[in-house]
Order: C-alpha cells, then structure tokens, then sequence
C-alpha cells in the first residue's frame, strides 16, 4: 500500500522507484525519452521489506522530479537535472560526497577504490542511480557554486528593498567575492554538495587570516553569512528542501578582534628583532618580514609580487616595487601605489628579485611562520592582550611617518590607505624616497 503511494515497486529484489512523465512534460523531452521513470533505490525489499526506508528514498526522487519537471515546463531546462539531485541524495545515504565523473577520476585511488567496494558490499553496483551516486556520470548539475552568486544576485535585483543602482551592484560585488573566496578555499562544486567539513574549512581560513593579517572579525563573519545566504535562498528559490543544506549551522562566531594592534617599538625593531640571528626562520620568511619593516607595505602585498613589479636592476636609478592588482584583489582604492625601496628592505628584494614564488597567494603560512619567530623578542602577553604579529611593523611605519611630519597625501600613498587628502597630482618616487630615507633601518642582521 505504502509502496504504490510512493511510486515504488519491488524489481529484482530491490525497491524502485517507477512514475510515468506527465504529458506537458513529456512533450519537451527529447524525442524518443521512455514516458516513465525508472530508479533503483539502492535498497533490498529483504532488508526493507515494508519500504520504510525506500519510501525516504522515493519521497526524495520525487521532490527531486518535480522540481526538475516545473523547471522545464517554465521554460528553465538548464537548470532541470533531477538526475543529479537524486545521486546527489544517494551518495549521502551511502556516507560519500556527490562528484561529477570527471571529478571522481581524479580522486586518491584508495577513495575510488572504497567507492567501489561499497558499491560492491551493497549489491548494487548494477543499479544506474548508485554508479552514478558514487562514480559519477553526470556532468552538469543543480546550481555550481561558481553560478550561485550570479543566480542569487539575479533574485537579489528583482526584490531590492529599495536599493539603488549603485548600492545593488555593491551588494552584488560583495556576495560575488565571497563565493570566489569560498570556492578558493574548498573548490567548485554543486551547492547541494557543501559538506560540513567545507563549512569548516572555510572558517578556519578566515581564523587564519584574522590572526596573521590585519582582518577584523566582522569582515569574515560577512563572508560567511553571505556563503550561507546565498545557498539557503537558492534552496528556498527552487523549493529543494528535502535536500536543506545545514552544513554552516553553528558555526562558531570569531572571538571579537579589532585590527588596531599595538605598533613595535623602535628600538625593539631596531636594536632587538634586526640584531637577532634568524637562523631559526626561513630565509624567504625572513626577506619578508624585513621588506614589511622597511615599506610598511601588507604581507599580502609582498608576497604577491611578481618579477615585473620589482624594479632593482642597474637600470634602475631609483629602486622600487610596484603594487597592483594583476591576478588579484586590492584592498582598497589607494592600494595600487609605487613604493621605493631603501635600507633592509632594499637588501632583501635583491636577495628576490623574482618575488616570493613559494608564497604567492599563501601570506597566512608566511605570516604564521613569521609570528612564531617574532613570540620570543615579548612576554606573554597579559588577560585581553595578543602577540604583536608581522602586521604590527605596518603599525610602526605609519607612526615613524608621522614622527617625520609626512603629509597626508604622503602617508596615504605610502600606506595605501582610503583617505580624503587631495584629489589632484601623484605623490613622485623621489619625494617618497626623501621621506622614507629619514625613516630607513640600514642594519642587517
């Protein structure tokens, strides 16, 4: 009885699921289609012989249909692939993640491999919607996360709250940029495939980044909201609740952190952390850490650079990098700026004249590195109180800049900060040189 409620039917000694195409559909299928669907449900009437879990099964495949058929018969087939959602579904009930075929090929041999053997221990290696569960063989799928903030943002549009122009397409520029970052951190992906672990993954990025660059927590909380908003308003859009992606719930807040770190002492820098012998840290870790003293520039920036930023040839009469935002994102208007370089960080440039190669897009494992070297030239810092990181020597360049009277047109085309000085003329190389010669560490370790 159960079972003709929900479209199943005992085949070969398992549970499928069996339901004719409506017609309205049918007829935008491509010709030929069979008029009736039929899946096995992986399970064994022996092992359900009332259909209790075939039933959860089937209630999926068919949530699943239906919204695949609506989707076309509103003129959406692109977006129709029950097929997916229904491996999608399977590939849970057997404790695995969801891969197209494509993906699954290039997983570890041992995970195919454990795959298989379920497949095997299961006995339904012979059943389409298993293989597919688990092996892959379907290459398009529900909504991939690199669609998902251009769909989400098309809903966005349409119900804008009274947003205007300008403040949607900031709002849209945002979701879009924490979905890039979400997809750096754990890959593309169907949204129904989000596990928990990904959710995770992503968190402890940001935690990183919190503690070894100069991020404040709401910033990272944002991004996770608007990852976690962006899947749930697509899963309610396309009515695919049978499927409710939970992988973000709970997730930890941050422990709140303000950016406004304490700056290193002069004389610390000077006479303590450049007299030290760096043995103990990696020679590129160390370059770095001395061309943030010298430039005040963000650990992010130096190991962005790329050869043709560096300018420290003998051609070049006035040394300098260059900061931009080829390949990548620049934290703010003024971040695209030319920088001399004088003193220690000087040396250590031409120690690397083709940058950081190891450490392009990686600033958090050179900053953690960096940090752990800096813990003992401080106590322990005191209850409320952290470490000063990598980051607080940008803190002591600005201080110096002002102990040198800088303008704040200069301070701003140094540091790259957001700020309201003049809007006309370029601060030159020379005039910065002059500056930053007042202000230079010459000593090397």
């Amino acid at each position: 009885m159960a079972s003709k409620r929900h479209h199943l039917q005992p085949i070969n000694g398992f549970w499928y699921y069996r339901r004719r195409i409506p017609n309205a559909v049918l007829r935008l299928l491509a010709p030929g289609t069979k008029p009736v669907v039929k899946l096995s449900t992986g399970i064994h009437v022996i092992d359900d012989p009332d259909a209790v879990r075939a039933i959860k099964t089937a209630v999926k495949f068919d949530e699943a249909h239906e919204r695949d058929w609506a989707l076309r018969v509103e003129g959406h087939a692109d977006a129709a692939s029950n097929l997916t959602v229904a491996a999608i579904a399977r590939a849970k009930v057997h404790g695995y993640r969801y891969s197209p075929a494509n993906e699954v090929a290039n997983l570890p041999l041992n995970e195919v491999l454990g795959r298989i053997e379920v497949l095997i221990k299961s006995g339904t290696i012979d059943q389409k919607i298993d293989r597919t569960a688990l092996l892959g063989g379907v290459s398009k799928s529900s909504v991939m996360l690199s669609k998902a903030a251009a769909s989400y943002n098309e809903f966005l549009r349409a119900d804008h709250n009274g947003k205007s122009p300008n403040q949607l397409l900031k709002a849209e520029k945002k979701k879009e940029a924490a979905m890039r970052r979400f997809i750096a951190v754990v890959g593309d992906r169907d949204l129904l495939a989000v596990t928990r672990e990904d959710a995770l993954a992503f968190r402890k990025w940001w935690s990183d980044r919190i503690e070894n660059e100069d991020i404040t927590t709401e910033l990272a909380l944002k991004d996770i909201q608007d990852v976690r908003g962006i899947i749930a308003a697509i899963i309610d859009r396309d009515g695919l609740h049978a499927f409710d992606q939970k992988a973000f719930d709970g997730i930890k807040n941050f422990k709140r952190h303000s950016n406004q770190r304490e700056a290193w002492p002069l004389e610390t820098v000077r006479d303590v952390i450049l007299a030290a012998d760096p043995v103990e840290l990696e020679a590129m870790c160390y370059d770095i850490m001395l061309v943030v003293i010298g430039t005040g520039v963000r650990p992010s920036e130096v190991v962005a650079l790329q050869p043709q930023h560096i300018h420290v040839g003998p051609k070049d009469n006035l040394p300098y990098i260059a900061i931009t935002d080829d390949g990548r994102e620049v934290k703010t208007a003024n971040a695209k700026r030319k920088i001399p370089l004088v003193g220690v960080a000087l040396e250590a440039v031409r120690r690397n004249p083709q940058g950081f190669p190891p450490y392009n897009d990686r600033a958090a494992a050179a900053c953690a590195k960096i940090n752990a070297w800096l813990r003992q030239f401080q106590p322990e810092p005191e209850e409320g109180d952290v470490y000063k990181t990598i980051y607080c020597f940008r803190h002591s360049f600005a201080n110096r800049l002002y102990e040198v009277h800088a303008t704040d047109k200069m301070r701003i085309s140094l540091m790259g900060h957001e700020g309201k000085g003049p809007k006309y003329g370029e601060v030159p190389l020379t005039a910065k040189a002059e500056i930053m010669n007042k202000i230079a560490y010459s000593r090397i370790a």
